[in-house]
């Protein structure tokens, strides 16, 4: 047998191997996609939610009310951490990647960044509907001034 057949045999069953690959790890990945949601709710229900779903949250485009207060910035980026957690939680997403996005986990100062882990923990884990644009803002606000009003206070 010369030696080209023999490296021509070899490409072969090299390029062979690599398609085989390919495609067992295609059907694993579309065997691990998550099933579709059936929902026992009424198709009206359903169709707003798939509309609510349809329309990305995108937290630096959207502009506050014309008459909210200014938010301060530690609160707007609690905000758009609970966007995050909120929409991550829609997608299906685990707690732990959350924790791992860049304005969590790249804090240098350590007690905001358990303020941050605790405002994810608190708006992933939390049950009903999402709260729309407005209430989420309000509702951040308050957390947030009562948490940086908290230790401002003195100890006795």
């Amino acid at each position: 047998m010369s030696v080209f057949f023999r490296w021509g045999v070899f490409g072969i069953l090299a390029v062979a191997a690599v398609m085989y690959a390919y495609n067992a790890s295609k059907r694993l990945s579309e065997r691990r996609a998550p099933a579709p949601v059936v929902s026992q709710e009424s198709p009206d229900v359903v169709a707003a939610e798939a509309e609510q779903a349809a329309e990305p949250l995108e937290p630096e485009e959207e502009s506050p009310p014309e008459n909210a207060p200014p938010m301060p910035e530690a609160c707007e980026e609690e905000r758009v951490v609970a966007e995050r957690a909120l929409k991550m939680r829609r997608d299906g997403e685990p707690l732990d990647r959350l924790l791992r996005m860049d304005r969590i986990a790249f804090q240098s100062d350590a007690k905001r960044r358990e303020r941050l882990e605790a405002v994810a923990r608190q708006w992933f884990e939390r049950e009903g509907r999402d709260p729309d644009a407005a209430s989420l803002r309000g509702e951040v606000l308050r957390d947030c001034r009562s948490a940086l009003a908290a230790p401002a206070t003195p100890a006795p």
